[in-house]
């Protein structure tokens, strides 16, 4: 069962209706939803419309909503309408999971707004993407769609991109990859069709390395840089 346990509060002023939105990670300057660790100044633990009073909790341990299934022991951060999730390589990292929980639930989590700290292992690039992208897919900035080569690469998509709207790729450095086969940690890796990772053969354009096995399809740990070479 989440609970919250001791924790240190502040009040601010709310500049939206959050009477829905308890649990989920406010911003101190606005005082809206947070959609992201670095603007996030808090958890919300009342249910202020706007103009009313809105109680933030920013250190302890706290109630939350997961916005994914996450694993107790992972480093937590906040997406978009404030939910928590599990953070990655280059996100703003807010907390600690306590107990394993699943997508749209509540969790436990142990917090430090004041010191969140960014864990930078990547070039990230704002892209408008031309079709719809899903997470670890590679791309091209050349027509902003899918690669379906390692001469394609530009990068690979850190979140779902919806056709039209404005995303983030890691141009380089270690982030979360899809996988077209099975993969196992140092292979050298190419992207195929619709953006999968694939492993190098001859002629191909070699991307980066995976860090970790995977499943076919699923999403792997990788190094990637946009500096591919054709091997031999």
């Amino acid at each position: 069962m989440a609970t919250n346990n001791w924790l240190r509060t502040t009040t601010i002023q709310a500049g939206e209706d959050l009477n829905s939105h308890s649990f989920r990670a406010v911003a101190l300057d606005d005082g809206k939803i947070a959609n992201n660790g670095e603007e996030a100044t808090g958890i919300l633990q009342n249910k202020p419309k706007d103009g009313e009073f809105a109680t933030l909790g920013y250190v302890g341990e706290m109630k939350f909503i997961a916005g994914a299934a996450i694993t107790a022991g992972d480093k937590l951060t906040v997406v978009t309408s404030g939910f928590i999730t599990t953070a990655d390589s280059s996100d703003v990292i807010v907390g600690e999971n306590k107990t394993t929980v699943t997508s749209g639930s509540f969790g436990t989590g142990i917090f430090s707004f004041p010191s969140a700290s960014q864990v930078s292992r990547q070039g990230n690039y704002a892209v408008t993407a031309a079709d719809t992208i899903i997470a670890g897919i590679a791309y091209t900035v050349d027509d902003d769609k899918m690669a379906n080569n390692g001469a394609e690469f530009s990068g690979i998509a850190a979140a779902a991109i919806t056709s039209g709207d404005v995303g983030e790729i890691v141009a380089f450095g270690i982030t979360k990859g899809r996988s077209g086969p099975e993969l196992t940690a140092g292979n050298a890796i190419t992207v195929s069709t619709s953006g999968y990772l694939t492993v190098v053969t001859s002629g191909d354009y070699k991307v980066g390395q995976a860090l970790t096995d995977s499943t076919s399809g699923a999403l792997v740990d990788v190094v990637v840089s946009p500096s591919a070479y054709q091997a031999v």
